[in-house]
């Protein structure tokens, strides 16, 4: 999925990748490492595979971005 696909699909959520690619999404970061140590137990999976990232929604970047 593409940067810009991702931004609109999942804006203002979290999101769980493996592999560079989205295993799932919450808007609760609480739910989404939940998620990340069901799916991928740390004695399991290498934590360079594991990766969770916010989703700025539109009204985020333009703060960070046009300031």
């Amino acid at each position: 999925m593409k940067q810009e696909e991702a931004s609109k699909r999942f804006s203002g959520e979290w999101l769980l990748l493996f592999n560079e690619e989205v295993v799932d999404h919450s808007s609760s970061i609480e739910d989404i490492l939940k998620l990340a140590e069901e799916k991928y137990p740390a004695e399991q999976f290498p934590d360079d595979k594991i990766k969770i990232s916010k989703v700025l929604d539109q009204e985020t970047r333009n703060i960070f971005f046009f300031c």
